[in-house]
């Protein structure tokens, strides 16, 4: 083929377009640093780059989430460091009021400081960080502790994203640390009454015996005796060494043949549950020259300890208290109670009603249940003048101390439990009898109605029972023999019996709060009803599977019970049935009573679990009275677990396959509902489970009931504000309480932080340094605040520690990602960015080639015929 000029040409315009291209693309590689703009360009090294680029954004992201958890968590470790400071001093200032040389002045100095600090500690732990706040656990817009003191945040942990599949915790959550629990520590309780020495206290009635030995003797006069001393009375606190008759001050046994003196015996009755959650109910005696410290030995043992294993430590502090502390931490059932007197009686609430001497052991002030039909006026024991009822009088209503100036029907209710059937009857009249103070018979009535007072009572004592005085105060009403002298022995003696209008026995007295455990309503504050007992989960779960009792451990041990919690898993014993006697005020006042039975098996009329309200009120358990207890599916329900297993053929595969069927034990829940229904008098029409849930459904319109946050029991009114409703639960073994006089808690595994302080700043305040049931009954005292300070303190110091780790953790994430993101970086700049070097040498040559390249074309324009020829 011939060359033409033509095609020369275009040869080299095509050489020039390449050449100017390959400047370009050096030309752009000088300018952006990078070898190609275009996957085209060159596919390996732009997919490489999109990798890189793609790690460098997830560092980039680590980088921001670390950086803004980085300074949440040093945040949190500042405050939490400031925690710790100001605990520090409010521990300070508790050591500081423990020194019994304060005066009130002083005291109320140290009270302004503690609340003062109080405040500190609410502002810190409601610390917030970029609108933030730290301690509410995901619900960062939320106040962690409103002005009550209560948390009102979650549980959740809030995590930063440090890479595929990896994810940190960054905060503490405040129901971590406000109300956690630590489970190295163990529970520690104590009673609230000193226990001082009574011959001490009482030298009067303290004489030597023949053998040497110095004895109690009440009739001291009577007997021709003598004390053995003229000391003054003084108080000096029981110790270990002490004897029985130091600590109960029951009389010793005169003999006026031999003019000896022997041994008396005390009687002690004792109630709660052990660290298992096993219930205690006992009752036994000592010798009055026995040992407190064979005492405490031998309460040790009713809670499990041998000669080679302890279960729990039982000790004095210094103000005779008894102590008990679980030596195995974690633990959280256990309880205890206990009233010493110089009877044996089948039961406690037989001392209140026959008026024997009882030793208090514990007091808590609550309003208890009108449980008894007649009492009896007990000697005051050191003072043969002082007769005293062992019943409390408070008002049904603000159940306030009673006043002379109140109606019987105010004080003791108009309508009461007849004994004979447990109907609800009419208080009609009393009756009062006994012996003068000459030994003369007294039986004398006094009719009651609307108009009759507590005054009207005390002038019927004064007039027939022969030269007394009456009063009433602080609830107690109080008979003084006039006719003796302290030492004289006394021919007084007093029984007040209550009746309705057919004569029949009435139960409108309450048991005096120190002999009194759990036959006692609820706390009430307006329209809300709460217990003061936790329901606490048992180390073993009980289940039933195929008939057949299978006893495991339970995986939710000493753990607070919740709605969802069978209440079986919570009770002191396994046995069934089991009933639970709710005495109780609806939302109109009116006085009912109801059993709610817990059962395993079908009873003769085929009922599980149910509950009976006697609506005709004539004490007859009548088949509509009693209404089962369902589940959902509208099934029964037993008191635990039920496992039933089956064997059916798979229609799918053709195979025989065995399945377990679970019905579950019936639940707080479930209680609740019963509760709310007849506390709002809301009752099946019929007995049927369409009709259980519509009664259900209204009832829960007008009462709320349930487990809150502790395991306690609470009630809220609806309608009505202050609330008519009254509350009571208890079962006659004490298996299951909700309400008790029991020991105080001064410490145990589980926290609550501001609970704590404002307990500790009301123990300043009363003046408390131990537990004192005359002062401030529910308080654990100056030195039981000292004891849980510093188990706050810990818990703070371990979410300190926490959070500092995590901060530590943070840092170096942030530094890792950042030697990462530099190693990538060089990765990418080795993939895509141009060697400026030979970018430029490349650049120089193309455009040395495309210059010569310009020239020759420049000739070729020019030549002619002429020239080639």
């Amino acid at each position: 083929m011939r060359v033409t000029q033509f095609i020369q040409y275009n040869n080299f315009v095509l050489y020039q377009q390449r050449t100017l291209s390959a400047l370009n693309n050096v030309q752009t590689q000088i300018s952006t640093g990078e070898k190609i703009q275009n996957m085209y360009e060159d596919p390996v090294v732009y997919t490489k780059y999109l990798k890189l680029n793609e790690e460098l954004n997830s560092f980039t992201q680590i980088k921001s989430s670390a950086n803004f958890a980085e300074t949440f968590a040093n945040e949190t470790d500042t405050t939490l460091n400031d925690f710790v400071t100001t605990l520090g001093s409010f521990k300070t200032n508790l050591l500081k009021a423990a020194n019994d040389t304060n005066d009130d002045t002083s005291r109320e100095a140290i009270v302004s400081e503690l609340k003062g600090e109080l405040e500190h500690l609410k502002d810190l732990a409601n610390t917030s960080i970029d609108g933030k706040y730290l301690f509410s656990g995901s619900k960062f817009n939320t106040k962690p502790i409103d002005d009550n003191y209560q948390y009102q945040g979650n549980d959740a942990k809030v995590k930063a994203y440090l890479g595929a599949g990896i994810e940190r915790e960054y905060n503490i959550d405040g129901a971590s640390l406000f109300l956690g629990r630590d489970n190295d520590y163990s529970k520690h309780i104590s009673t609230n009454m000193p226990q001082y020495d009574k011959m001490k206290a009482n030298p009067q009635f303290v004489v030597r015996g023949s053998d040497g030995k110095l004895y109690i003797d009440k009739d001291i006069k009577a007997h021709g005796k003598e004390p053995d001393s003229q000391d003054n009375p003084i108080n000096t606190p029981v110790t270990g060494n002490s004897q029985i008759r130091m600590l109960t001050g029951v009389s010793d046994i005169y003999d006026p043949a031999t003019d000896t003196y022997k041994d008396g015996t005390s009687y002690f009755y004792i109630k709660g549950k052990k660290p298992d959650g096993t219930t205690i109910d006992t009752k036994f005696s000592m010798s009055n020259s026995d040992t407190v410290n064979d005492l405490l030995n031998k309460i040790g043992e009713l809670y499990g300890n041998t000669a080679t294993t302890k279960v729990v430590d039982v000790s004095l502090n210094d103000q005779g208290e008894i102590q008990v502390k679980d030596v195995q931490s974690g633990k959280m059932l256990t309880d205890f109670y206990m009233v010493a007197s110089d009877k044996d009686e089948p039961s406690i609430d037989d001392l209140a009603k026959n008026g024997d001497y009882t030793v208090a052991f514990q007091k808590s002030g609550f309003n208890t249940i009108r449980n008894l039909s007649s009492i009896s006026a007990n000697n005051g024991y050191f003072d043969n003048r002082i007769f005293k009822f062992g019943s409390d009088f408070k008002t049904t209503d603000t159940k306030r101390d009673a006043l002379p100036s109140d109606t019987l029907y105010k004080v003791l209710g108009e309508k009461g439990v007849r004994d004979s059937d447990g109907t609800i009857q009419t208080l009609d009249h009393l009756t009062l009898s006994g012996t003068d103070t000459d030994g003369n018979s007294v039986n004398v009535t006094l009719n009651v109605d609307s108009t009759t007072t507590m005054q009207d009572l005390m002038d019927q004592i004064k007039n027939n029972f022969g030269d007394v005085s009456v009063s009433l105060e602080d609830g107690k009403l109080t008979v003084t023999d006039n006719s003796i002298n302290q030492t004289d022995s006394s021919k007084l003696s007093l029984n007040i019996n209550a009746f309705d209008f057919n004569n029949n026995s009435l139960e409108v007295f309450s048991s005096s709060d120190v002999s009194n455990f759990d036959k006692i309503y609820m706390d009430k504050n307006g329209n809300e009803i709460t217990s003061n007992v936790s329901q606490i989960v048992k180390d073993y779960k009980t289940i039933f599977k195929n008939g057949e009792k299978i006893i495991e451990k339970n995986p939710d041990a000493q753990t607070y019970a919740t709605k969802d919690t069978v209440i079986a898993d919570t009770m002191g014993t396994d046995s069934m049935p089991q009933e639970i006697k709710v005495k109780f005020k609806d939302k109109n006042g009116d006085l009912k009573t109801a059993v709610i039975t817990l059962r395993n098996t079908p009873d003769a009329d085929g009922h599980l679990s149910n509950f009976w309200i006697d609506l005709n009120n004539d004490g007859v358990r009548d088949p509509n009275e009693v209404f089962d207890i369902y589940e959902p599916d509208g099934s029964l329900t037993p008191a635990h677990d039920k496992i039933t297993t089956t064997t059916e053929m798979d229609t799918n595969t053709c195979k025989v396959c065995t399945k377990e069927k679970l019905d579950k034990g019936m639940t707080y829940q479930q209680l609740a509902d019963v509760i709310s229904m007849i506390t709002s008098d809301n009752l099946p029409a019929s007995n049927s489970a369409e009709d259980y849930n519509k009664a259900l459904n209204t009832a829960k319109q007008e009462v709320s009931v349930g487990m809150d946050k502790n395991g306690k029991f609470y009630l809220k009114d609806n309608s009505n504000n202050p609330s008519s409703i009254d509350l009571s639960m208890y079962t006659d073994n004490n298996s299951l309480y909700f309400q008790a006089n029991n020991a105080v808690t001064v410490d145990e595994p589980q926290v609550d932080f501001f609970g704590t302080l404002q307990k500790a700043i009301d123990a300043v305040e009363n003046g408390n340094f131990y537990p004192d049931g005359d002062k401030d009954p529910r308080s654990f005292g100056i030195e039981g605040a000292i004891e849980a300070i510093d188990h706050v303190t810990d818990h703070v110091r371990r979410s300190h520690a926490k959070i500092g780790a995590v901060s530590n953790e943070f840092k170096l994430t942030i530094e890792r990602t950042d030697m990462l993101k530099l190693n990538v970086q060089q990765l990418q700049s080795d993939n895509i960015d141009t060697d400026i070097g030979e970018a430029t040498m490349k650049l120089n040559s193309l455009q040395t080639s495309y210059q010569a390249l310009l020239a020759s074309v420049a000739k070729i324009n020019n030549l002619t015929l002429l020239n080639y020829l």
